[in-house]
C-alpha cells in the first residue's frame, strides 16, 4: 500500500510540473503575437475602401516624411514595426512608438533592421536610409494593383502576417512586376491596421520582394 501512495504522489507530482509547464508556455507566446481579442470582429467590419484610403494617406505621409501625420496613425498599445522581408519577427524586427515616429526626421543614428537573407550581413541604417531602401524605394501611392488582405506576389520569405496579427487587416500596395524581368522585379508595401475603438491603426510597414 506504502509503494503504491508513493507511485500516486509522483505521478500528482509529473502531471503538475507538465501542467506548470503548459501554463508558463501558454503566457509566454502570446508576447510574440498581437494578441487576438475582439478586434478580429471588429477588423471584419471595416470595409476595403476604408483600408485602402488608410494604406493610401499612410504611403502619402511615408513619401512625403510626414512623420507627424504619421505618428498619429500608429496603434498607441503596440506601436508600428517595420520589417524588410514578408516573415515579421516581433523579436528581431524594430518598432516603435507614435513619439518615437514623430522624431524620425533629423534622426541620423544607425540602427539594425533586421539581415539580409543572400548575406547574412545585418541591414544598418539610419532611418532615412531604412525608408528609402525598403518602405518608399516606389512611389506606393501610385501601385498599380492595391489588394486587401489578399498577396498577388509571394517570395521565398514565409508570409506570416496573419499569424503574428490575428486581429488585424492587411493591404498590399504592390508593383507586380514587369514581362522582361519575367515579373521577378515585383515589390510590394504591405501596411498592416488594426482596429482601434472606432478607428484604425498602423500596426506594422512590411517590404516584399522576390529573395535569392
Amino acid at each position: 500500500m506504502k509503494k503504491a501512495s508513493v507511485a500516486i504522489y509522483a505521478v500528482a507530482g509529473l502531471l503538475a510540473g507538465v501542467l506548470l509547464t503548459l501554463f508558463t508556455l501558454y503566457t509566454l507566446i502570446p508576447s510574440l503575437t498581437h494578441e487576438k481579442t475582439d478586434a478580429a470582429q471588429d477588423a471584419a467590419a471595416v470595409s476595403n475602401a476604408e483600408l485602402t484610403e488608410a494604406a493610401l494617406e499612410t504611403a502619402e505621409n511615408l513619401k512625403n516624411g510626414d512623420f507627424k501625420a504619421l505618428a498619429e496613425t500608429v496603434h498607441p498599445d503596440y506601436g508600428v514595426v517595420f520589417s524588410p522581408f514578408a516573415t515579421v519577427n516581433l523579436a528581431s524586427n524594430l518598432s516603435f512608438t507614435a513619439r518615437q515616429v514623430e522624431n524620425f526626421e533629423g534622426s541620423s543614428a544607425k540602427l539594425i533592421w533586421g539581415v539580409r537573407p543572400d548575406s547574412g550581413e545585418p541591414i544598418s541604417m539610419t532611418v532615412g536610409e531604412y525608408l528609402a531602401n525598403y518602405v518608399t524605394n516606389k512611389d506606393y501611392t501610385c501601385a498599380p494593383v492595391v489588394t486587401v488582405n489578399y498577396t498577388l506576389r509571394v517570395g521565398n520569405a514565409r508570409e506570416n502576417v496573419t499569424d503574428i496579427f490575428p486581429g488585424a487587416s492587411f493591404v498590399d500596395l504592390c508593383y507586380p512586376g514587369t514581362e522582361g524581368a519575367d515579373y521577378a522585379d515585383w515589390s510590394i508595401l504591405r501596411l498592416v491596421f488594426e482596429p482601434y475603438g472606432d478607428e484604425l491603426r498602423l500596426a506594422a510597414v512590411i517590404h516584399s520582394e522576390a529573395t535569392v
